[in-house]
């Protein structure tokens, strides 16, 4: 859930709470017990202390370092209805951590010769030209690092966030394509292509798009298979399922100790997307880490090319939030 979002249920969270949520009854859980693990007990006051300090309805804490074991805990509940356990095996929606797994899936198609890095927009996406201003400058690259200057309607649209709040299920419901329609295209850039940088869920909703229409195949069949099966992730995946299991989403709106489920609200701004929808597990992410910087997804060039940070450009200032 984005801040801004948070920020605007301030407003408009009275509509959202007059909407029936009907929370099913998840399965029982898999804890596993890292108990044995010489630093257990400091690691798990460690969590303990940081749900009690954010009043976080529950907490999973990986710890991995080189002159350790693995390990894993978690303290509190996944889903409050049921006073669901959170365990160490427990799956969640991971947010803007999808991203990552998206450029993978970009940089393995670029090395098996797909496209390049500095393809245009314009060519890779043709029937984005004259709805999204100078595709023609856009790279991947660009739309890899935020450098593209492509509005962001989850951080920059009033509308698009009172949406998600108010009618959850409707944008739940709406296609990436319409989602664009409504909210991307026909808006001005915020710069030129390639001399500033602005984070944009846009650009990776678009990648996404360049990645299917490409290769012919959907993103999570993609990411299936090269990421997830090479690195046996068989908690993860990335498309739109209807998981009673996965933990729920829950947000403090008043800073009263109230904790509000904002499940609908999560489901209705990632699920399934590029930018935000894979739902993993602490330990599946763990690999994944290990196998990218571990060389057993991408070349070493490419890692380095992942890793490459453009220093000589300036952020952004954060946009207002428009009205439409």
């Amino acid at each position: 859930m984005k801040s801004k979002i948070i920020l605007s249920a301030y407003l408009f969270s009275a509509f959202a709470c007059s909407n029936e949520i009907i929370i099913p009854i998840p399965n029982a859980g898999n804890n596993i017990s890292y108990a044995n693990h010489p630093k257990n007990s400091e690691y798990q006051k460690a969590i303990d202390d940081y749900r009690s300090a954010t009043n976080s309805p529950g907490s999973i804490l990986l710890v991995y370092k080189p002159t350790e074991d693995l390990w894993i805990g978690n303290s509190g509940k996944a889903n409050l209805a049921y006073g669901t356990d959170i365990y160490t095996s427990s799956q969640f929606r991971t947010g803007s951590v999808t991203k990552m797994l998206t450029a993978v899936v970009i940089l393995k198609l670029v090395e098996q010769g797909k496209f390049s890095l500095e393809d245009k927009l314009a060519d890779l996406l043709p029937t984005v030209n004259g709805k999204i201003p100078e595709t023609e400058k856009i790279t991947v690259r660009h739309l890899l690092g935020h450098l593209s200057g492509i509005t962001d309607p989850p951080n920059e649209s009033m509308r698009y966030q009172t949406e998600i709040i108010n009618n959850p299920t409707s944008m739940y419901a709406m296609s990436l394509s319409e989602t664009l329609e409504t909210y991307v295209y026909g808006k001005k850039l915020n710069f030129t292509p390639g001399t500033s940088y602005s984070y944009s869920n846009t650009n990776y909703w678009l990648l996404g798009i360049i990645a299917e229409e490409i290769s012919g195949k959907s993103l999570q069949l993609l990411m299936d298979e090269m990421i997830f099966t090479p690195l046996h992730l068989n908690n993860t995946y990335l498309e739109k399922r209807d998981d009673h299991n996965v933990t729920r989403g829950y947000a403090d709106l008043y800073s009263n100790g109230i904790l509000m489920d904002v499940t609908l609200w999560d489901k209705a701004e990632g699920d399934g997307e590029a930018d935000g929808g894979l739902i993993s597990t602490a330990e599946d992410l763990y690999k994944f880490m290990e196998g990218l910087f571990g060389g057993e997804l991408v070349s070493a060039s490419t890692l380095e090319e992942m890793k490459r940070f453009n220093c000589q450009l300036a952020p952004r200032p954060i946009a207002n939030t428009d009205s439409d």
